[in-house]
């Protein structure tokens, strides 16, 4: 595994249990407004897996899970394996992906690998192009299907960052509307009302951004956050703002 930077502790990123979280080099979607610009691209991490290990086996005592995330951790080959090195030190594994990846879902899936997975739907599928910054066509259908097999994880859960968008030479932000067709996506795909989903602010990090045009942009608006709720239960009920 390319390894780009650890958090030795963390009592945010995995609901109900303290972390460490491992955060890994390269991710194939290019999001303007992505605050961590440093792990988009495919290059050798900074940590040696022997490294990480040998955190881990020093404080297991004092974690009770590890959060994989990215860049994006699915697009690499090896992440089956230390998925099993983790689970063998009676840690759980907590997987943050963009869900661009199904095949690897299904196989840590199939071996009981990952016990939380956290996926981004980032916005309708129309949208897609515009919000990773490439062609969306050729991973539609990989996407869909990663949505459909999120649930049949031990626990899971959506999140949609309410995100500003640049279209038509403007910044705009992620409307209400395409935020209920977003939720509207992933109750198609489950053919379920109950997901636990989240809305989250985009608040930028020390005004660093992949894409420079983001990087005057302020915090989600709290109004609008609200709209984007109202929109959302529409056909996720149990949909909250975090």
């Amino acid at each position: 595994m390319e390894i780009a930077g650890i958090q030795k502790v963390s009592t945010i990123d995995y609901p109900g249990k303290i972390s460490c979280v491992v955060f890994m080099q390269g991710c194939n979607f290019k999001c303007g407004y992505c605050h961590n610009p440093e792990l988009n691209d495919f290059k050798k991490g900074d940590f040696s897996e022997e490294e990480f290990f040998n955190y881990i086996d020093s404080r297991k005592k004092l974690i009770d899970g590890v959060v994989i995330c990215g860049g994006e951790p699915t697009l690499q080959d090896s992440l089956p394996y230390f998925a099993r090195e983790i689970k063998k030190r009676s840690l759980t594994v907590k997987l943050d992906t963009n869900g661009s990846n199904y095949a690897m879902l299904d196989e840590l899936n199939k071996e009981g690998l990952v016990d939380y997975v956290a996926m981004d739907v980032k916005g309708p599928v129309y949208l897609y192009p515009k919000i990773i910054g490439r062609d969306f066509i050729d991973l539609q259908d990989e996407y869909e299907k990663s949505i459909a097999i999120v649930p049949t994880f031990p626990d899971y859960e959506f999140r949609t960052t309410i995100a500003p968008l640049y279209e038509n030479g403007k910044i705009r932000w992620i409307t209400p509307y395409e935020i209920g067709d977003t939720a509207k996506l992933i109750y198609d795909c489950t053919g379920i009302r109950r997901h636990k989903y989240y809305l989250q602010a985009f608040v930028l990090h020390k005004g660093i951004v992949l894409d420079s045009k983001f990087k005057d942009v302020g915090e989600t608006p709290k109004e609008h956050l609200e709209k984007c709720l109202t929109e959302a239960k529409k056909y996720l009920i149990n949909t909250k703002i975090r």
